[in-house]
């Protein structure tokens, strides 16, 4: 199961829940969860300090408008995408979410097979 997030280094909501996404990394990592951050900067300069600044433990790739645009447009930040292990996406979150929610779900989709 993937949570894949859109983000940024200048989003302040995105920098409230990163260390979030961190905890549940570590929690769920060895139940199947991998988490994937997409940055929406324009250079990666700004986000290698940022990850090694918020000892992120998972990937992150650099993204784009035609990345947005695969999964709907991403027009405000963050957005964040719960992919179960069949490959659909079972939510989406637009805006800064309760970790509560997003951990709620993941309980959910990883108990099922």
């Amino acid at each position: 199961m993937v949570l894949l997030d859109f983000w940024a280094t200048w989003c302040d909501p995105c920098r409230e829940e990163i260390p979030h996404f961190v905890e549940l990394q570590n929690k769920y990592r060895d139940q199947g969860l991998q988490i994937v951050g997409v940055s929406m900067d324009d250079s990666p300069e700004p986000v290698l300090d940022f990850h090694q600044q918020f000892k992120m433990n998972y990937p992150v790739v650099m993204g784009n408008a035609q990345t947005g645009e695969l999964y709907g447009g991403v027009l405000g930040l963050p957005i964040a995408f719960l992919i179960g292990r069949d490959g659909r996406i079972y939510s989406k979150h637009i805006g800064a979410t309760d970790i509560a929610v997003f951990e709620r779900e993941i309980t959910i989709l990883l108990r099922t097979k």
